[in-house]
């Protein structure tokens, strides 16, 4: 881990970095790219995208803890034989890539959501498009703990140890 805190920008390079190392026949992975009408996409690709923030369990540090939700589009040549064969494999194989993925950064590990055909961007008309959900929670701002080696946890008492004692506020 480096010393410098955790950003989005470092979560999207590690998950474009490890698709195009592990996704076999990828022509290109890429966060929100740039589609110009009459620009020709590789093929396949797989186009990357947050799409969600929610809420996540706060674990006490001070930093803010989010839900991501993000959409992985896998992109396939409609014209190639086994087209939606191959669009399927290259689903399946995002999919095992998933399990318990963190991608080498301080983040908790990838919930695979779901994955089916999309038609919703309208830029990717014409091919075979299918989409994987995801999410992560990961942690932004600045840690106040100062014990990183050591984590805020709860203390439990058992009071029926102590009969004397009245209320929680008393001691013996």
């Amino acid at each position: 881990m480096s010393d410098e805190p955790f950003s989005l920008s470092q979560l999207y390079q590690a998950i474009e970095q490890h698709l195009t190392e592990h996704l076999s026949g990828i022509k290109e992975v890429v966060f929100w790219p740039d589609i110009q009408e009459n620009q020709g996409i590789p093929l396949p690709s797989v186009f990357l995208e947050m799409a969600e923030f929610e809420p996540g369990i706060d674990i006490g540090t001070g930093e803010s803890s989010l839900v991501c939700k993000f959409e992985a589009r896998i992109i396939v040549d409609p014209i190639k034989a086994n087209h939606h064969e191959q669009a399927v494999h290259l689903v399946s194989q995002l999919a095992v890539l998933l399990r318990q993925q963190s991608w080498g950064l301080d983040v908790n590990v990838a919930q695979f959501e779901r994955a089916t055909q999309d038609w919703t961007k309208p830029e990717l008309d014409g091919y075979v498009v299918w989409v994987v959900e995801w999410t992560h929670q990961v942690y932004l701002g600045v840690e106040v703990w100062p014990f990183p080696e050591e984590k805020p946890s709860m203390l439990k008492l058992n009071l029926e140890a102590y009969p004397d004692v009245d209320s929680p506020g008393g001691a013996p």
